[in-house]
């Protein structure tokens, strides 16, 4: 069944590593961050995040997905803040092993691998120490429509010249990465555990 996979994407969030491991250090991150700059300034800058985040799955419950990037523009600074907590927190987790397990497989095989999340990833990758995995990374934002769209998956099956049940998709969200390789006509593949 998995001889005749010539592309894996990869989810980042939640698939590459567990949530729970990432919540930890930021908890202490942000612990830490709220002694230099303060409870005030530290509880409006997490009150932007979230609303970057409802506004977010709020576009993708739309019919068609499509990333609106002005209703985002106003919350880049939160969203900016989010990135730099994450890049230092990451490089303080491991990457879920069963992950890192599949990784060495496909890339023993030579199976192209890419890395497929909402936002820009390379950064995640890089801080994960799983960038040399990947031959190219994808963002929905760049692209213009969240998951569950479609679209995405197609783009890049189209740029590798593979059709969608030569493609396999990993990840971690049924409701979001499930439901596109639905309607792309992909393979999906549910990554849970360590």
């Amino acid at each position: 069944m998995m001889n005749d996979i010539r592309l894996v994407s990869w989810d980042v969030d939640g698939t590459l590593y567990s949530h729970l491991s990432l919540a930890f250090v930021l908890l202490q991150n942000a612990f830490r961050a709220t002694l230099s700059t303060g409870p005030i300034s530290m509880g409006k800058t997490f009150v932007q995040v979230l609303e970057f985040h409802r506004k977010v799955e709020k576009q993708r419950k739309n019919p068609d997905c499509e990333v609106l990037l002005p209703e985002l523009e106003e919350l880049k600074q939160a969203e900016n803040f989010e990135r730099r907590a994450l890049e230092i927190a990451l490089r303080n987790i491991r990457p879920r092993e069963c992950a890192v397990d599949l990784l060495k497989r496909f890339a023993d095989k030579g199976t192209i691998q890419v890395a497929f999340s909402d936002f820009e990833c390379e950064y995640k990758l890089e801080a994960l120490g799983l960038s040399h995995y990947f031959q190219k990374s994808y963002s929905c934002r760049q692209i213009g429509f969240w998951k569950p769209s479609p679209v995405g998956l197609s783009c890049i099956q189209r740029e590798f010249g593979v059709d969608s049940q030569q493609h396999l998709h990993v990840g971690d969200r049924p409701a979001t990465d499930g439901k596109a390789c639905m309607r792309n006509g992909c393979r999906f593949l549910h990554m849970t555990g360590k």
